[in-house]
C-alpha cells in the first residue's frame, strides 16, 4: 500500500479520539463530579481567595451579634451571683402603703445579717433554719408626718421545696410563742393567723403594741406576714403607729404585698 494512504488511515483515529473529547462524550457527561477537568484550574485561584475573604469578614461580623442578643437577656442592675435573688424583692413602688396616700422609699438592700431579726416575732436568722442565703429590702415613709411608720421584706432561697416547707412551718410556730417577744410594752396583743391566697401558702397577723414615742395612747401596729412558693420563702412587715385599720379581709396592705411577693418568688 502507498505510504499516504497508511497516513490516511493512521490519522483517522486520532482525529476521532480529538472529536470525542472536544464534544463531552464520556462518563464525565453524565457524573456531577465530572466537572472536575473543566473546573482542575480552579485549586489555583480558590485557595488564594478563601484565605483572603473568609477571615477577614468572620472576625468582624461575628462579635457584633452576640453582643446585641447578649445585652437584652440581662436587665439592667443583674451583676453577681446574688442579684437575681435581690430582683426578687419587691420595690417601694410595689410595697403598699397604709392608704391611697402614704408611699415609700427605699431605705436599705442588703444581706439578712444574722445579729438582726427582720421580723418582730423572729428568733433566729432565716439562714439558721435551712436557708441558702437571704436579702432584705427596706423602706421609710415618703411622708415626714409618720416617722414612725416603717416597712420590710425578706426573700430567702432554700436549696429544695421541702426545706422551705419547713422554714414556713417555723415562721408560723413564732407567732405562736410571740407573746414573750413583747414583754415590757403596754397593751401587747398578738392575733391570729390570717390565711392568704397567694403562692403554695401564705398567712399574716397583726401585733399590737406600746407605747408609741411622743404619743403614749398610740400603739403600733405591727403586720406580720410570709408566703412560700417552691424553694423561697418571703417575709414581710409593715408598721404603722396609729388607729387600727378598716381595710376589707384580704385587701389589708400586709395581704396586697404578700400576693405581690408570691408573684416574684417563682
Amino acid at each position: 500500500m502507498p505510504l499516504r494512504h497508511r497516513a490516511r488511515l493512521l490519522a483517522a483515529p486520532a482525529l476521532l479520539v480529538v472529536v470525542a473529547l472536544a464534544s463531552g462524550c464520556g462518563p464525565s457527561s453524565s457524573d456531577p463530579t465530572g466537572s472536575a477537568p473543566a473546573s482542575s484550574a480552579a485549586p489555583s485561584s480558590t485557595p488564594s481567595s478563601t484565605p483572603s475573604s473568609t477571615p477577614s469578614s468572620t472576625p468582624s461580623s461575628t462579635p457584633s451579634p452576640s453582643t446585641s442578643t447578649a445585652s437584652p437577656s440581662r436587665p439592667a442592675g443583674r451583676s453577681g451571683p446574688g442579684t437575681p435573688l435581690r430582683d426578687r424583692l419587691l420595690t417601694a413602688s410595689r410595697m403598699p402603703g397604709f392608704d391611697a396616700a402614704r408611699r415609700w422609699r427605699e431605705a436599705g438592700t442588703g444581706p439578712e445579717r444574722p445579729s438582726s431579726s427582720f421580723g418582730t416575732c423572729q428568733r433566729f436568722g432565716i439562714v439558721s433554719i435551712g436557708a441558702e442565703r437571704a436579702v432584705v429590702r427596706r423602706f421609710s415613709p415618703v411622708a415626714r408626718d409618720a416617722p414612725h411608720d416603717r416597712a420590710g421584706e425578706l426573700v430567702a432561697e432554700f436549696p429544695d421545696p421541702l426545706t422551705a416547707r419547713r422554714a414556713y412551718a417555723v415562721l408560723e410556730a413564732w407567732r405562736a410563742r410571740c407573746a414573750d417577744r413583747l414583754k415590757g410594752r403596754t397593751g401587747a396583743d398578738v392575733g391570729p393567723l390570717q390565711p392568704v391566697a397567694a403562692g403554695d401558702r401564705a398567712g399574716w397577723y397583726l401585733l399590737r403594741y406600746g407605747p408609741v414615742p411622743g404619743d403614749p395612747d398610740a400603739r403600733f401596729l405591727d403586720a406580720q406576714g410570709m408566703v412560700l412558693a417552691g424553694r423561697r420563702v418571703a417575709m414581710v412587715a409593715l408598721v404603722h403607729a396609729g388607729d387600727d385599720p378598716h381595710d376589707r379581709p384580704g385587701h389589708e396592705p400586709v395581704a396586697v404585698a404578700l400576693r405581690r411577693a408570691a408573684a416574684t418568688l417563682r
